[in-house]
């Protein structure tokens, strides 16, 4: 709740102050004792309000079931206008025009959970009373206004100058109503904006409308710089005068209706001049009770404001355990029932931290029957059986509670932990999970010992363990099922095609390829002899839904299948297994770029298979360092070895949690899989997965390349295949090792290094003798002509043969280095240079402008047939026949 100081701050300016004197704290209390000299007990409070509002005219009615009978959307009843929703919709269908009734209320659960703050405010509750009166079309807010100030002033008799008054800012009608009609200062009504003073059922269609709620200022100045703590909102007036259609546009009621609610508990504070409704009579009744009960030996005695706490919270747990298991709710670990699980286990925690003999609330419950009986009945022609719900949750949770708190110190004194002081999300799951722990509990325990609960790990693991593990298709880890011939049909080539149900093939798709496997029918029911037919692929059609199976070589055997035969299918599990491994290193391997490379990174495609896998992605080239960081990463995140979760949810649910989607495909709103490896990946995919990450360990990045413009692609192998890719390459080793004469595989690289040295440095010897033979070989015949259509100058020589140059690579750069030797020191003419089949041509381009020498040398094999090119400097080529006499050139 946003308080009346934060309002006027917000219309006004942070200047702004109270304009009338607020009395101390201390004359407050005195005021409010001295104008009640009778003490108003909550009785005495709702008993002056249902017979006020039965002598305006309006019809008492009992409270309502906290288990709401027709709204499925409640795990229970939060308000005091619940029951009558139907009658919000429908005005004309109400069994009175003017209701009051005094509603029990239960906010522990759902939207509306106040339990988490139960003992530690001075206002929150799980079980509390709500006074109520609301009108279906009898009156509107003019009669409301001065019905309830009349309340007020005559019943309750607060004074004028302690109360203030909340308006929608655009909402001058009810201004005026209150500053004219009722006579308030207009410096005590405050205009707010919709969000504090606009009510609708939810943001969709239905009816709304403004309401004015009404404050009582505490004076209590401790809370000068906590608004909420000073001024108390105790009424809520609401005028549903509007319909909001399913466009959001609202148009005004044929029948506008009123609601109100008017939170017992704190009125009672303010009648008993209390600033803590736990310090109100009934609740005081309830903890003089826990004064009273035995101490368990040997008892630790706590802190004065801790023991208060401790107090207040069974007492409030107690009056809310007890109203449900009078209606019929049982403790559980589902619905209602896990949360009355939890009322019951955290007071029962409470009790024990008092040192109280258990159990607590069975001992505590004539105190409650002393304090409501008089006013539920139910409380006490139901006690045996509330009762025994509350002794025997409490004897079960006492046994967990040691166990937990066992495991917890365990926790708590880890060495590797204790700097840290966090307590891991799957840690708290395990011991809500398998031994019943609350995860409040858990917290407030933590709490106790300078710990912290790793809270949105444990939110996340608990969504995950509440959604079911559905699959796209049927059958994730069974080997067989039996099924049943939808449709068959034979095709041309011999083979055909097969539709059964259930099928646990998984078809393509994902960029996973299909399941194979095979489909077994018996000859008939006499021989017992089974046939089998290969299944090759699947294919899922475009309803979504429909697997085809590609059956090979049937053409013999085609009579034995037809509609409505019965058959077993077997999926080949080895290669399902290899498909799963890869699709989740896929994921792994996504996570790790995104990681090591950067957000940017995004999926473009990929290919799985059972011995690989293909992934194509958005970046720059990779470096060396990046492949290996993002391959040990992938690594490190397969042998964290967490379970893997794979959810069915709406699309705006997974969105919501932060699920990637692959950019361009389609998906349906009402239904996606999402598959999350805790902490590392969570993605929509209709994939196979494993269960753990373990599996996918070892990964191996063996290439990465450019597949065009900003995107690469990973070729990686994982789990078996990874082993085996390892073992390959060790073979490769063992035998290059052989090769080198290592003994050892770790030999290689320095036996390897050297080989490169000697050949390095017979490379060097090599271009030495090439630089000097090209300046000092004596060519075995030159021919002088021209070539090309400036008619260039050329001289050709022909090289004699060498035995140094007798292979076709060494006379190649034979040739090549003459060419360029004579191009540089006799740029004024064409060089052509022959030894055997190599030749080569050298030409200055800037004594030859306009000519290339790749260009003139295709001239010249024109005459001599052969190939070649080159660019404009240097070009070489290779004759399809040798040069060997002189005589050959003068055909130029």
């Amino acid at each position: 709740m946003v308080s009346l100081q934060s309002y006027c701050r917000c219309i006004l300016g942070p200047r702004w102050r109270p304009s009338v004197q607020t009395p101390p704290p201390s004359r407050v209390l005195q005021t409010a004792r001295k104008r009640n000299l009778s003490n108003m007990s909550a009785s005495e409070i709702r008993r002056r309000y249902t017979d006020y509002f039965v002598r305006n005219g309006h019809s008492l009615l009992g409270s309502a079931d906290i288990v709401p009978k027709s709204d499925p959307s409640l795990l229970f009843t939060n308000a005091g206008m619940v029951p009558f929703k139907q009658f919000f919709l429908h005005p004309h269908t109400a069994p009175h025009k003017m209701i009051t009734t005094v509603q029990k209320c239960i906010r522990a659960g759902g939207k509306h959970n106040d339990l988490d703050q139960v003992g530690y405010t001075p206002r929150h509750h799980t079980f509390f009373e709500m006074l109520g009166n609301f009108s279906f079309g009898a009156y509107g807010k003019r009669e409301i206004i001065r019905i309830a100030w009349r309340f007020i002033q005559d019943e309750l008799q607060i004074p004028e100058k302690l109360l203030r008054v909340t308006v929608l800012e655009s909402d001058n009608e009810t201004y005026s109503i209150w500053r004219d009609d009722i006579g308030l200062d207009p410096r005590r009504i405050v205009r707010c904006g919709p969000k504090d003073n606009f009510w609708s059922m939810g943001s969709g269609e239905g009816p709304c409308g403004p309401s004015s709620e009404i404050f009582w200022d505490t004076g209590d100045t401790r809370y000068a710089e906590d608004d909420e703590g000073r001024w108390l909102e105790f009424w809520n007036l609401v005028f549903m005068q509007f319909h909001r259609g399913t466009d959001g546009v609202m148009q005004p009621l044929d029948i506008p209706c009123i609601d109100t609610g008017m939170g017992l508990e704190r009125v009672a504070a303010i009648m008993q001049g209390k600033t803590n409704n736990f310090d109100t009579d009934e609740f005081q009744t309830i903890i003089g009770g826990i004064d009273r009960l035995p101490r368990s030996k040997p008892f630790q005695p706590v802190e004065a404001h801790v023991a208060l706490t401790c107090k207040r919270i069974i007492a409030d747990h107690l009056r809310a355990s007890s109203f449900l298991i009078s209606e019929g709710v049982c403790p559980s670990n589902t619905g209602r029932g896990y949360v009355l699980r939890r009322i019951i286990r955290r007071a029962a925690r409470a009790g024990r931290r008092l040192g109280l003999s258990s159990p607590v609330l069975p001992a505590l419950y004539p105190s409650l029957e002393t304090a409501m009986g008089g006013v539920y009945p139910e409380l006490i022609q139901r006690r045996d059986h509330i009762v025994g719900v509350l002794e025997s949750e409490e004897r079960v949770f006492e046994k967990a509670l040691d166990k937990g708190m066992v495991l917890l110190e365990g926790i708590f004194f880890k060495a590797e932990k204790n700097a840290a002081k966090i307590l891991s999300g799957a840690d708290a799951f395990m011991l809500y999970d398998t031994h019943g722990f609350p995860i409040d509990l858990t917290q407030i325990i933590a709490k106790d010992n300078g710990w912290t609960v790793d809270i949105d790990e444990f939110d996340r693991i608990q969504r995950q363990s509440r959604l079911s593990n559905k699959m796209s298709w049927k059958g994730r880890s069974a080997r067989h099922d039996s099924s049943t011939v939808v449709a068959y049909r034979e095709l041309s080539d011999g083979d055909a095609l097969l539709v059964i149900d259930p099928s646990p093939f998984y078809a393509m798709g994902g960029g996973q390829e299909a399941d194979t496997g095979a489909i077994t029918v018996a000859e008939n029911s006499n021989s017992g002899a089974l046939h089998q037919f290969a299944v090759s692929r699947a294919v899922v059609l475009a309803d979504g839904h429909t697997t085809v199976l590609h059956l090979t070589d049937v053409a013999d055997k085609q009579y034995l299948l037809s509609t409505g035969q019965h058959v077993t299918a077997t999926v080949d599990m080895r290669r399902r297994y290899g498909n799963a491994v890869h699709h989740t290193a896929t994921h792994l391997l996504h996570a790790a770029l995104q990681k090591i490379v950067g957000s940017s990174v995004r999926q473009t495609g990929s290919q799985v298979h059972f011995d690989g896998l293909r992934f194509d992605f958005t970046s720059s080239a990779l470096s060396e360092k990046q492949l290996r960081d993002v391959e040990k990463q992938v690594n490190e995140a397969a042998l964290s070895n967490v379970d893997i979760y794979v959810n069915e949810m709406t699309l705006e649910d997974a969105k919501a949690c932060g699920a990637t989607a692959l950019f361009g495909d389609k998906y349906n709103p009402q239904s996606v899989r999402v598959v999350e490896v805790p902490g590392i990946s969570m993605e929509l995919c209709g994939g196979t997965h494993l269960h753990r990450t373990k599996a996918v360990f070892p990964f191996h990045i063996i290439a990465e390349c450019s597949v065009g413009a900003g995107t690469r692609r990973i070729e990686a192998v994982a789990g078996v295949a990874g082993s085996a890719w390892l073992q390959k390459q060790l073979e490769h080793t063992r035998v290059a090792a052989g090769v080198l004469g290592a003994n050892r595989p770790s030999d290689l690289g320095e036996k390897a290094q050297r080989l490169a040295d000697k050949a390095k440095a017979e490379q060097e010897e090599v271009e030495q003798w090439l630089r000097f033979a090209a300046a000092n070989v004596q060519p075995m015949a030159t021919h002088a002509t021209a070539l090309g259509k400036q008619c260039a100058p050329t001289l050709i020589q022909v090289l004699p043969q060498s035995e140094r140059f007798m292979t076709a690579s060494s006379s190649a750069q034979l040739v090549a280095a003459r060419a360029s030797h004579l191009r540089d020191s006799e740029p004024h003419f064409v060089h052509v240079v022959v030894q055997g089949k190599a030749i080569a041509l050298g030409m200055s381009p800037e004594n030859f402008p306009g000519m290339q020498a790749g260009k003139l040398l295709r001239e010249l094999l024109c005459t001599f047939p052969g190939k070649g090119g080159g660019a404009s400097a240097l070009a070489q080529g290779v004759l399809e026949n040798a040069v060997t006499d002189i005589a050959q050139l003068k055909s130029l």
